[in-house]
């Protein structure tokens, strides 16, 4: 509520008022140069304005009547020519002052107040009506001026009477004075003015420190009262209408423009230095004059604060008529011609103020809305785009982001200030001398309010962010060539991911040739990767591997590498290969062995041309053999033979060079793990190398696979003296076999122990630990076949009672199990007999219990429970469908 205002006066967070003027919004202009120039002793008092009509109130009583005509000199500038077309004095001969004057243009009348007494006459002939009653003693009154120039017929004047705590309301139609009724206030009133049915009431004060208030009353809901709120004592009360149901007060430090409601959606104007003697209001400004200051004060009350100050020494009235401010001193009047709104926004616009031209362009294109919204627009878009560049031109680089954003500003106007960044090629023109006058950034930046540089990190954010709006349409290769161009020169790390993540629209050769300048050699290569020349790519990045180009922001060999693993052209990739595998074998490879598992690759790319390819590099080779065979699960023999093969010669080639003894060890390890762990490799093409060789492992590794055991653990003991190992062969090639085989492996095993070939000493102790160890997988009587008849018993005592306690527990286990079947087979047959035994008798008249319809052919289903249904109605073995009754035990 207005009421509240008072102690929020105060804004701690207040701008700085500023002593100079923001904006010539008012120009005074003479309209009565001199008032009665044979007059000597005359001073004006107020004044009053209508249909080209003007009424000068004097302190001696004298009203003057001037007829105004304007007139446009050549140079469009307005002046103003008076004719004086009547005067009348009036109060007789004591010569007071005219108090108020107001001029009722639609009912043609006059009114007048002078010492109390209220007059009313004809406009133009300044004739006295006989009213039949006299209004005196009056303090004030007021019209209603939402309808004083509108309305027809009567029209209303409501007066205060001096010193009395009331108000009273007339009715003037013709010469006609009728009393409407009376109105009841808490203080006499000092001023008042009318809209429609609100009243805003400025009561004198009549507190302890005689402080006055302001009201509001509605003349048509009872005399209704809204409080609003209170001022000094000292404060020179002012009351006027802004606007349909709206006020203007002062309230002493400031001034509030409130509803008659009690509310103000506007916040409180703060005076400047002193309160003021008058004021008034045309939108957007308040208008005050002090005679302190001597000065007339315009506040724009978008932002509350003064905007300009005229010097006005001496003044005696201001006030608002018809939509024009009028200002008069002792002897003259003025007008304060209204520079139009847009004009104000060009010239706060000219003097870098652009929150102030913004805002003031708002509220504009907001009353220009409401008929042309497009054009409201339009204009808006125009103030903020000059603004944006002035922002620019002061290097507050933020704020003209955000309204080139607001505006829907061509973000080439913005590139064109840079040399050289726009496209040769481009159809641009720009509107620079419509929108800033600025010649380039370079200039700018020679006066010293920022860095080139500094303007171009800008430019590269706005860049970034207005591509991916609507503004960027039809923009596109203009706009991502500037961007490539700027980030390129800056050496940003942003480059390479801006050209890989994003589709781009560029001047090719422009982009090239700005790259190339900036020695950004990986990104040259994307370029050409693409604009689909992936050869010239590669060969610009090879180009940096092999040191010819220097780029520190290339990844290194590794990223040529992947390239080529997931580019699908075949021939490109064979042709850059062979370098890569000449530079670094073992990493090159990858580029075979990290292809996509899914893709289907080109007859150009398949396992076999890949190896012949890869058939001058060794290990390259071995590593993509191990790709295809472990990882992808290839089974072709070919493949494993010659990975076998590699292997082997590996071995060979380390033994030739005498490698040492862990290098040596590693590789036979690598050969002997793929010989038992690879079932798809041809044996005799292997064996044919490794046999007359001393690789027994290996070549014992070959005979298992050959399933000539014999010579395999023959290797393993008598070669190799690996009995663990020749047990472990034996436990291994027995898996998933049957018992027989495996005692047969073991029995072998044995026989290799004790009759050796070529005339080599039995192997007595390992014998032995194989029959204490294993003597379960033997055959005893095979076993005491094999041994030398010398022994003694006591050597394989152990052996032989294992040997016995392990056939009497098989014997006793497998006589049990047939005890157990037979029983199992007597149960059977025992309830096979028993279901037998009640005969189930179907008849033409038996019916299936489920669908209740006769049997038609001798398949039938009987439960346990001697329910019985169709063979399609018991579905289900072990659950009567009648009862319910499961039967799963």
């Amino acid at each position: 509520a207005c009421r509240n205002f008072r102690p929020a006066c105060k804004h701690e967070d207040k701008m700085p008022q500023r002593t100079k003027t923001l904006v010539n919004a008012f120009n005074l202009v003479p309209v009565v140069e001199k008032i009665l120039p044979d007059r000597q002793k005359i001073e004006v008092e107020c004044i009053s304005v209508g249909n080209r009509s003007l009424y000068v109130g004097t302190g001696c009583g004298l009203i003057v009547y001037y007829q105004l005509e304007e007139n446009k000199t050549p140079l469009g500038k307005t002046v103003y020519q008076c004719k004086v077309k009547g005067r009348i004095q009036l109060g007789g001969d004591r010569k007071k002052a005219i108090q108020q004057v107001t001029v009722v243009p639609n009912h043609k009348k006059l009114l007048a107040l002078v010492d109390g007494l209220l007059y009313i006459m004809h406009m133009y002939t300044l004739e006295l009506f006989d009213t039949g009653q006299r209004i005196s003693r009056i303090q004030c009154y007021c019209v209603d001026e939402s309808k004083s120039r509108h309305s027809s017929g009567a029209f209303e004047v409501i007066v205060a009477p001096q010193r009395k705590k009331m108000l009273q309301m007339y009715a003037i139609s013709g010469e006609k004075l009728v009393h409407l009724r009376d109105f009841s206030t808490a203080e006499p009133t000092m001023l008042m003015a009318r809209d429609g049915n609100s009243v805003c009431v400025a009561m004198s004060g009549g507190g302890q420190h005689g402080e006055g208030r302001y009201i509001v009353l509605n003349v048509q809901d009872g005399g209704k009262i809204i409080d609003l709120l209170g001022y000094d004592a000292g404060t020179v009360p002012i009351v006027k209408r802004t606007g349909k149901g709206e006020f203007l007060v002062n309230a002493g430090t400031f001034g509030v423009i409130a509803f008659a409601s009690g509310v103000s959606n506007r916040p409180p104007v703060e005076w400047r230095e002193t309160p003021p003697k008058a004021a008034t209001y045309i939108f957007p400004y308040v208008i005050t004059w002090s005679d302190k200051t001597g000065q007339i004060h315009v506040y724009n009350l978008l932002d509350q604060r003064c905007v300009q100050e005229i010097p006005f020494p001496n003044g005696r009235f201001l006030g608002e008529f018809s939509g024009k401010l009028y200002a008069a001193l002792d002897r003259s009047v003025y007008l304060l011609a209204s520079v139009p709104l847009k004009d104000q926004v060009i010239a706060l616009l000219d003097k870098q103020l652009v929150e102030e031209a913004v805002l003031l362009a708002e509220t504009i294109a907001a009353v220009e809305g409401t008929k042309d919204s497009a054009a409201a627009e339009e204009y808006m878009c125009e103030v903020k785009q000059r603004a944006a560049f002035i922002y620019f031109t002061l290097g507050t680089f933020s704020q003209a982001e955000t309204l080139f954003f607001e505006s829907n500003c061509d973000p080439r106007e913005v590139i064109v200030l840079f040399r050289g960044l726009l496209p040769a090629g481009s159809t641009f023109s720009p509107q620079s001398s419509s929108l800033h006058g600025i010649a380039s950034v370079e200039h700018l930046a020679s006066l010293g309010e920022f860095s080139v540089k500094e303007a171009k990190k800008f430019l590269i954010r706005y860049l970034k962010e207005v591509r991916t709006t609507t503004l960027a349409l039809g923009r596109r290769e203009d706009i991502d060539t500037s961007l490539v161009k700027l980030l390129a020169e800056d050496r940003s790390p942003s480059l390479i991911p801006y050209i890989t993540n994003h589709e781009l629209y560029l001047a090719f050769d422009e982009t090239k040739q700005a790259l190339e300048q900036h020695s950004c050699y990986h990104a040259l290569g994307m370029l050409y990767y693409y604009s689909n020349q992936a050869s010239e790519a590669l060969n610009i990045w090879t180009r940096i591997c092999d040191g010819e180009l220097r780029d520190e922001d290339f990844p290194g060999f590794e990223y040529i590498v992947e390239f080529l693993s997931k580019y699908s052209n075949a021939e490109v990739v064979l042709k850059y290969a062979i370098w890569a595998l000449e530079k670094n074998e073992k990493e090159a490879v990858k580029i075979f062995t990290t292809r996509n598992a899914q893709e289907n690759l080109s007859e150009k790319l398949n396992p076999n041309v890949v190896l012949d390819f890869l058939s001058p590099f060794r290990t390259a080779t071995i590593t993509y053999l191990e790709h295809i065979i472990n990882d992808k699960g290839l089974e072709e023999e070919h493949y494993h033979t010659k990975l076998a093969l590699l292997y082997l010669e590996e071995v060979e080639r380390m033994r030739e060079e005498g490698a040492i003894f862990h290098e040596m060890q590693k590789a036979r390890d690598c050969l002997e793990l793929f010989l038992e762990n690879s079932t798809h490799y041809r044996v005799p093409d292997l064996l044919s190398r490794v046999q007359d060789t001393d690789l027994y492992m290996e070549c014992a590794i070959l005979y298992g696979r050959m399933e000539e055991h014999e010579k395999a653990l023959g290797l393993l003991t008598h070669r190799l003296k690996d009995y663990r190992g020749a047990e472990k062969y034996c436990t291994t090639h027995s898996q998933g076999r049957s018992r027989q085989y495996r005692q047969t492996l073991f029995q072998t095993l044995l026989a290799v122990y004790l009759s050796p070939k070529d005339k080599q000493d039995p192997l007595i102790r390992p014998a032995l630990s194989l029959l204490n160890a294993h003597g379960a997988d033997f055959d005893a009587a095979q076993v005491l076949a094999l041994l030398p008849p010398n022994w003694p018993i006591s050597t394989v005592k152990a052996f032989l009672m294992h040997s016995l306690r392990s056939s009497i527990d098989t014997y006793r286990t497998v006589k049990i199990e047939h005890s157990l079947a037979r029983g199992e087979n007597l149960q059977a047959r025992t309830k096979f007999i028993q279901n037998q035994g009640d005969p189930v008798v179907i008849t033409g008249n038996t019916r299936c219990p489920v669908c209740n319809l006769p049997f038609n052919d001798a398949a039938f289903v009987r439960y346990p429970n001697g329910i019985v249904t169709h063979l399609k109605c018991g579905r289900n073995k072990t659950i009567c469908p009648v009862t319910g009754t499961w039967f799963g035990e």
